[in-house]
């Protein structure tokens, strides 16, 4: 397997950001595909995914680096109408305008993953704070969110093991299902409140101010 980012991705070193993104979700779309084929089929596409994984986050590091030496500049703040479109919650037009951007910085990858976030998608989300880290080691924003992230998911993937227990026909113990119902979980309680904390912290900090000033 080649260590080279842009021989995975199958594009030239000197490939402009949209262009890594392009070739990474052609060659990603492929192998999900095959991923779910049965014996080493499936295996290697498996592998395949991870290595597309870093291959585009390294690509997109280099590529950031080399337009910093370069001197390439951008407007003042080109995500102020992303900005706009998550404050006025139009999350289809805030991802029509992350899409048509070729600069795919740290802060491309943040609000990527408010989008994300906004539609449920927590892993993708996480992932995007992960790659806008990469990029701008040591960034507090993105650090703050991603920690939050990482705590919202542990704090889903805990309620959901706590669902109602079944018997061995697949259906739910009646008594046990009644009680679950009429007592919501204090943890899910709990949750629910920080999600929408966390939520309105990050897009009041997309519009320059501060909501949870402890975090």
């Amino acid at each position: 397997m080649p260590n080279d980012p842009f021989v995975i991705l199958g594009i030239e070193k000197g490939a402009t950001q949209s262009e890594i993104l392009e070739a990474y979700k052609e060659k990603r779309a492929h192998y999900q595909q095959l991923v779910f084929e049965e014996g080493e089929t499936g295996a290697d596409a498996a592998r395949m995914l991870e290595e597309l994984d870093k291959a585009y986050q390294l690509a997109m590091e280099y590529s950031h680096d080399t337009a910093s030496v370069s001197g390439e500049s951008y407007s003042s703040d080109p995500f102020e109408e992303v900005k706009s479109a998550i404050k006025n919650k139009d999350f289809t037009r805030a991802q029509n305008l992350l899409d048509n951007m070729s600069n795919r910085g740290g802060e491309w990858h943040y609000y990527q993953a408010i989008v994300y976030y906004e539609k449920s998608w927590l892993n993708e989300s996480k992932k995007q704070l992960e790659i806008a880290l990469s990029l701008e080691p040591g960034n507090e924003k993105y650090q703050r969110a991603l920690d939050n992230m990482k705590k919202k998911i542990d704090g889903t993937n805990a309620f959901k093991n706590q669902r109602p227990r079944q018997n061995y026909q697949g259906q739910e113990a009646q008594g046990y299902h009644r009680s679950y119902q009429q007592q919501p979980d204090a943890t899910d309680n709990c949750c629910t409140v920080c999600q929408a904390l966390w939520c309105a912290d990050c897009c009041c900090e997309c519009m320059g101010g501060d909501c949870i000033r402890c975090c």
